[in-house]
């Protein structure tokens, strides 16, 4: 196995030889502070591995829904620019202000059910 020097502060040394000091008075057990380190290390890599995989795949999954929401702004701002372009047909048409309510309601309507629609 191939050989890795960590610098740790003064506290965490202090930690780890208390702990080594600990074990081996309570538990008999001699266990140097490599062997503390390396125990940790097996310990939680794997949990930190699983945690950095999670938040990738999280990751991810947030750029599809941006890119999503890009989709369905272009889709929304192209039906923006249709219904100005057909109001501006429509308004001059409109004689009556019964005309201009059902045609408020209308818009109304259709913006309501859209949405109900979205997920």
């Amino acid at each position: 196995m191939a050989k890795t020097s960590v610098r740790l502060s003064p506290e965490m040394c202090k930690k780890l030889e208390n702990e080594a000091r600990r074990r081996s008075e309570v538990e008999g057990e001699t266990v140097t502070v490599s062997e503390l380190i390396r125990a940790c290390i097996g310990e939680k890599f794997p949990l930190l591995c699983a945690k950095a995989r999670s938040e990738r795949d999280g990751f991810c999954e947030l750029q599809e829904t941006v890119a999503g929401l890009g989709k369905r702004a272009e889709t929304l701002e192209a039906g923006i620019d249709s219904l100005v372009k057909t109001l501006r047909e429509i308004l001059p048409l409109l004689a009556t202000r019964e005309q201009v309510d059902a045609l408020t309601d209308a818009i109304a309507a259709v913006l309501s059910a859209s949405r109900e629609r979205r997920p």
